[in-house]
């Protein structure tokens, strides 16, 4: 079976790691009751709203935000610049969380911002703080700093090489991090591990920055050394391809119920051009599985994440191609 994949964005240069980040600031404000709380109402969404509005539109236009409304009703302020979503969104878990995200590395400057945005909310707004506690927050998992920083990161090498549950059990060995697949999963799908703080509470906001960063840079280097090794290896590449020809063999032969198989075939032929290792084919003839590919994301289990983890790979599901 050959395989042609003519990727949506442009590929990165060679050892560049998928990297997707994200802070976020989680607050509330006194002497209303938090969104988990029985006594909440309709009433006091808006209310929220109409004091975070007000203070925005009054006080905060050099942000240059946008106000959105998405499909469950959640409003946000976002500002999109040079690949960085920044702003508020309301009612998602807190009264407002304050991010960052970006496809990049974990950088100080978008922590920055969001650090800056807070304490100028804070100006106009009363949080809910404890001395004791610190901010408090709908899940005790928040409470103290109420900031998470969450790091996606593709490692198909390590997964290739260590196998994906030695890896989980390398991060596990590590208190101060919870790990997981793309979007909480329990397992990683298309070699794609999500990262982020496991303490708020007793420890500072900077302190957890410079945690997430260590933890980010330390996987990375080891991303890519063994990239490397495999780049640079004839047997190593040769037995690459054979196991993405063998997955590709698995797809066509065997169900996939659950639809890991499908997107870590995807993200091993992702891997292997990326790096060089199997070269890009343009033009295939043959038949198109993007529909293919679309009709099962109707029907697994992960079809809710499926989406982001095709963007975060960059495939564009119109323009696969399967060269049989």
């Amino acid at each position: 079976m050959r395989v042609c994949v003519p990727w949506k964005k442009a590929l990165p240069s060679l050892g560049v790691v998928r990297e997707k980040t994200q802070i976020v600031l989680a607050r509330n404000l006194e002497g209303l009751p938090f969104p988990s709380s029985r006594f909440f109402r309709p009433l006091f969404s808006e209310e929220v709203e109409r004091r975070v509005t007000e203070v925005i539109c009054r006080e905060g236009r050099g942000f240059g935000f946008f106000r959105r409304h998405n499909g469950e009703g959640t409003v946000s302020f976002v500002r999109e610049r040079k690949g960085q979503k920044f702003g508020v969104v309301l009612g998602s878990g807190d009264h407002l969380r304050i991010f960052s995200e970006r496809m990049a590395p974990l950088q100080r400057a978008d922590f920055e911002a969001v650090r800056r945005l807070d304490r100028w909310l804070e100006r106009f707004l009363d949080y809910a703080f404890d001395p004791q506690w610190g901010y408090l927050t709908t899940s005790p998992r928040w409470m103290g700093t109420g900031l998470k920083i969450f790091v996606w990161l593709h490692l198909p090498a390590l997964s290739l090489v260590y196998g994906e549950d030695q890896v989980l059990q390398w991060f596990r060995e590590r208190q101060e991090f919870v790990v997981s697949g793309y979007g909480g999963t329990k397992e990683p799908v298309a070699h794609v591990f999500e990262i982020t703080n496991r303490y708020t509470l007793g420890v500072t906001e900077e302190e957890i920055f410079q945690g997430m960063s260590w933890i980010e840079r330390k996987v990375v280097r080891w991303e890519r050394s063994i990239r490397e090794v495999l780049r640079n290896s004839d047997l190593h590449r040769k037995t690459l391809l054979e196991k993405l020809q063998e997955a590709g063999k698995d797809l066509a032969r065997e169900g996939d119920i659950k639809g890991k198989k499908m997107l870590d075939f995807l993200s091993l032929l992702r891997f292997g051009q990326e790096e060089g290792i199997f070269p890009q084919r343009r033009g295939c003839n043959g038949m198109s599985v993007g529909t293919w590919v679309a009709e099962r994301l109707e029907t697994i289990p992960l079809r809710g994440v499926c989406g982001d983890i095709l963007e975060f790979l960059g495939v564009s599901l119109g323009r696969i191609r399967d060269d049989v």
